[in-house]
C-alpha cells in the first residue's frame, strides 16, 4: 500500500509542476492601454504653463514674499494661476464628457 501512496504523490508533484503555471497564468480581464496624452502637450498649453512659471516668477521678485508680503503674492500671484488651471481642468472634463 505504501508503494501505491508514493506513486501517487509523486504523480500529483509532476502533475503540479507542469499544470499549476499553465492553470496560473491568466490573462488579464480587461486590456490596459497607456494614456495617449501623458506627455503631449499642445503649443497653447506648453505657452500656458510658460506664462503661468513667468508670472509667478515675476510677482516673487517684485514683491519678495520671503521678506514681509506674502499674503500679496498669494493673492496677486498664485491666485491668477490657481484660477487659471482650475478653469482649464473644468473645461477639460466638460470637452472629455462629450466624446
Amino acid at each position: 500500500m505504501s508503494g501505491l501512496i508514493e506513486i501517487i504523490i509523486i504523480v500529483a508533484i509532476i502533475l503540479s509542476i507542469i499544470l499549476l503555471p499553465r492553470m496560473l497564468r491568466r490573462q488579464p480581464e480587461f486590456e490596459i492601454r497607456p494614456l495617449k496624452r501623458v506627455l503631449k502637450l499642445t503649443g497653447w498649453e506648453r505657452m500656458a504653463i510658460l506664462a503661468s512659471f513667468l508670472w509667478l516668477a515675476f510677482f516673487a521678485l517684485y514683491l519678495k514674499p520671503w521678506n514681509n508680503d506674502w499674503h500679496i503674492f498669494l493673492y496677486m500671484g498664485l491666485s491668477p494661476v490657481v484660477l487659471f488651471w482650475g478653469i482649464f481642468w473644468i473645461f477639460l472634463g466638460f470637452r472629455k464628457k462629450g466624446r
